[in-house]
């Protein structure tokens, strides 16, 4: 019997990425926001193309050990560590409103897969248990305000982020985490994600049901990773979850 449902973030019930911004583009509009916010405080005389390549190079070095260990990280770790090494000191508020500056592209890039409020408030009105389980090197407040902002956050008591808990998917202990914290075992709970690698194939070693959702953004194939089931928008998903309860 279905008991809960685990959901991706980023592509699964929310679009971040676009037809003309991958995430890389979005880290990018962000690095120049952070610029833009301090040069304007007189808190950074390098040129922007200097400062871009050296933020962007730290962060991706960052990222790609974070995935090379499978374990989680914030970017503002590596942000802060930058300025730092550029001599840029900035007080617990001036840090504040420097984050703020580079999450504003984030935020505005945002918006929600069609039917995810109906999706969601139809499941839970059926007494399945909600979650999220996301991968991300951005924060977890900057996206609960994202999905507090398209009415989503109030059925999703559960979130577990790379950043906050120290794993990334595919790590089998993320899966687990997110499990524990439902209070679900695997063959009673399923996961919903964008992609094979990272969602799909570690959900079921685990032992969940995974249902893979298209994005317009990716092709998502492979010959060797067979989701159970594959859905184009989240409206599919209630009635094809009336077959697991």
């Amino acid at each position: 019997m279905l008991e809960a449902v685990i959901f991706d973030l980023g592509g699964t019930l929310l679009h971040y990425e676009s037809e003309t911004a991958d995430l890389a583009e979005l880290n990018r509009r962000g690095f120049s926001a952070l610029y833009r916010y301090l040069a304007a405080n007189g808190q950074m005389m390098l040129p922007e193309m200097t400062f871009l390549e050296v933020v962007g190079s730290r962060v991706a070095a960052d990222w790609r050990a974070a995935q090379a260990s499978l374990r989680g990280t914030r970017m503002e770790i590596s942000l802060r560590a930058v300025l730092t090494d550029l001599g840029v000191s900035l007080t617990e508020g001036e840090w504040r409103a420097a984050r703020q500056a580079f999450f504003a592209p984030i935020h505005k890039a945002a918006v929600p897969r069609k039917a995810a409020r109906h999706t969601l408030q139809a499941l839970a009105r059926q007494g399945v248990a909600l979650g999220v389980l996301s991968n991300t090197f951005w924060a977890a407040d900057i996206h609960d305000a994202d999905l507090a902002r398209f009415g989503l956050l109030e059925f999703l008591p559960i979130r577990l982020y790379s950043c906050d808990i120290g794993r990334l998917k595919p790590h089998p202990e993320a899966f687990q985490m997110a499990l524990d914290a439902l209070g679900v075992v695997a063959n009673k709970a399923v996961y919903v994600g964008d992609r094979l690698a990272t969602d799909i194939e570690p959900a079921r070693e685990v032992g969940l049901w995974g249902v893979l959702i298209r994005t317009p953004f990716r092709d998502e194939r492979s010959e060797e990773v067979m989701p159970d089931a594959v859905i184009s928008e989240l409206s599919e998903l209630v009635r094809l979850l009336e077959r697991r309860r």
